[in-house]
């Protein structure tokens, strides 16, 4: 079992370099150097992309009342690709967010005589305004979009074995970094406030939508009836030339739709390996973690 954990930590080194290897170049400023009255050249602030392949490890509470009364507790393994980039927008000051998300949870009753799983993808973009910079510390405010689908599945169930996840939000999200001598520390947090979710009625079967009954399937999804908080905390260590990232995330979602209650908690322990692109007009880009962000 550790020898599995060591390959896909591993593996997670190498599939970081490889996307560190195809973005290195692609970190574009927009603008070019200027020269002053004086004759002196000054060139923009360095654009940064921070890339980052990280697997997180923990635990998982899986309940939906369309399959079970039940709550289903066990384990929850995400991969997990996230970039970050500094932009030329606002004068410099908005940073654009990318997050590629694979979710896999398996979890069992009470009784611990039946299973259940889940299999959930997820995408987010967008991006946060640096509100307050200094070189050591920075605060952002800014917003994701979200698109998720994935389905849940009860070993138990006879007619109704499994259901769909599908939902899209609109998250307000809050960033804050701060750089110490020998490590950074970042932490974000994310939650919804509109979106769209789909749901079907209690005791509906998807043999009755396939054949068209289709009727309040899809809902406006806000307050009243999801709510759901993400919290990311992460530490980078510098390793001789690379940066190995650790952290808590933690993930709350619950939904309330046609008299079906829904939720889904997660705790784990993140590990995965950041490397930072810094490049300025006139320069090649390199791994430079340390400048700039």
């Amino acid at each position: 079992m550790k020898s599995k954990y060591a390959c896909l930590v591993f593996g997670l080194f190498f599939l970081s370099n490889i996307f560190a290897r195809n973005r290195v170049d692609t970190v574009y400023p927009l603008k070019t150097d200027t020269v002053d009255v004086a004759g002196r050249r000054h060139f923009p602030d360095p654009l940064v992309s921070n890339n980052a392949v990280t697997v997180a490890i923990g635990s998982a509470n899986m309940y939906d009342t369309y399959l079970s009364p039940l709550e289903y507790k066990g384990t929850s393994l995400r991969l997990m690709y996230e970039q970050m980039r500094r932009t030329t927008w606002f004068e410099y000051k908005f940073y654009k967010q990318q997050v590629f998300e694979l979710d896999f949870a398996k979890g069992d009753n009470p009784a611990k005589n039946a299973s259940e799983y889940r299999l959930l993808a997820n995408y987010r973009i967008g991006g946060h305004y640096r509100l307050y910079n200094t070189d050591a510390f920075r605060l952002g405010i800014g917003g994701l979009w979200d698109i998720n689908a994935g389905a849940l599945y009860n070993e138990r169930n006879g007619n109704n074995p499994a259901t769909a996840r599908a939902y899209t939000n609109l998250n307000l999200s809050l960033a804050a970094s701060y750089k110490f001598k020998w490590f950074a520390v970042r932490w974000q947090m994310d939650t919804p406030f509109a979106g769209m979710l789909f749901s079907p009625k209690y005791g509906q079967s998807y043999y009755e939508i396939s054949l068209g009954n289709t009727v309040g399937i899809v809902n406006f999804a806000s307050l009243h009836n999801q709510r759901a908080l993400r919290n990311y905390l992460t530490v980078d260590v510098p390793v001789h030339k690379y940066i190995v990232r650790v952290g808590y995330l933690g993930s709350w979602y619950q939904t309330r739709a046609h008299d079906i209650q829904t939720h889904h908690y997660a705790h784990h322990f993140v590990i995965g390996f950041p490397i930072e692109s810094v490049k300025r007009p006139g320069k090649k880009a390199g791994n430079d973690y340390w400048n700039g962000y």
